[in-house]
């Protein structure tokens, strides 16, 4: 989850650039069904997760060390406002944020992401981004105006493809500018003016992307908000 400072806030201290957050799933009913069990044990407090090797017993347990972990019982709010939160309220503060998911196919990364957006306690961490962003905007003092646009790509096999373009199968470069630093030159961005403009905007590159979509494939759903005189959130 990199920052990279925009301007200068004086009310936000970043203590480190990236930060690893591992979530663990619980077992699904095929596995339950299959009398699988969980090889890995989670200690939140320490923030450990420990595998074990229930195929090779002579071999000792494996620790591992991460910023943030969670077990199979943790719940989305907890998650994005342990993890997600902190670099949201930090991105509207005048930094970059990226917040990814890495991870196996069916290791729970889209239910992290984006969850139940039909059911509230089930929203992942965009949806609950999408509602954080424009909390913050709504409470915003005096005459200050916003302009939030947002975008959506795919990436595959190291080609770049807009979700939300006419073209779906036209492949987007990849550029620099001492200015902006690295951007996707033609990709296209729709303005929004609240949470739910954002869900159906989300909507139509999930539709898009599920006409040629791989399991080898990455999205990334961008979304940047600008003052009139500055950009204030990328």
């Amino acid at each position: 989850m990199p920052f990279n400072k925009l301007d200068k806030p004086e009310k936000v201290e970043v203590s480190d650039n990236v930060k690893v957050v591992v979530r663990c799933r619980p077992l699904n009913e095929k596995e339950k069904m299959m009398a699988h069990k969980q090889a890995v044990a989670v200690d939140e407090i320490r923030g450990t997760i420990t595998v074990n090797k229930l195929d090779m017993t002579s071999e000792p347990p494996k620790t591992f060390t991460f910023d943030t972990v969670f077990g199979p019982d943790s719940k989305q709010l907890d998650v994005y406002n342990l993890t997600a939160r902190p670099i949201i309220d930090s991105v509207l503060e005048g930094y970059n944020g990226t917040i990814f998911a890495y991870g196996q196919t069916g290791t729970g990364k889209t239910f992290t992401m984006e969850g139940v957006r039909a059911v509230p306690e089930l929203r992942g961490i965009i949806p609950n981004s999408f509602a954080h962003v424009f909390g913050h905007i709504a409470k915003a003092e005096g005459d200050t105006r916003f302009l939030v646009r947002v975008s959506y790509l795919e990436i595959y096999n190291e080609e770049v493809r807009d979700l939300l373009g006419k073209d779906q199968m036209q492949r987007l470069e990849v550029k620099e500018r001492p200015d902006v630093g690295v951007y996707i030159k033609d990709l296209s961005g729709y303005v929004v003016n609240n949470a739910d403009d954002m869900d159906r905007i989300m909507t139509l590159g999930h539709k898009n992307r599920e006409q040629y979509n791989s399991v080898l494939s990455l999205s990334c759903f961008a979304v940047c908000k600008h003052r009139p005189s500055r950009l204030q959130l990328r």
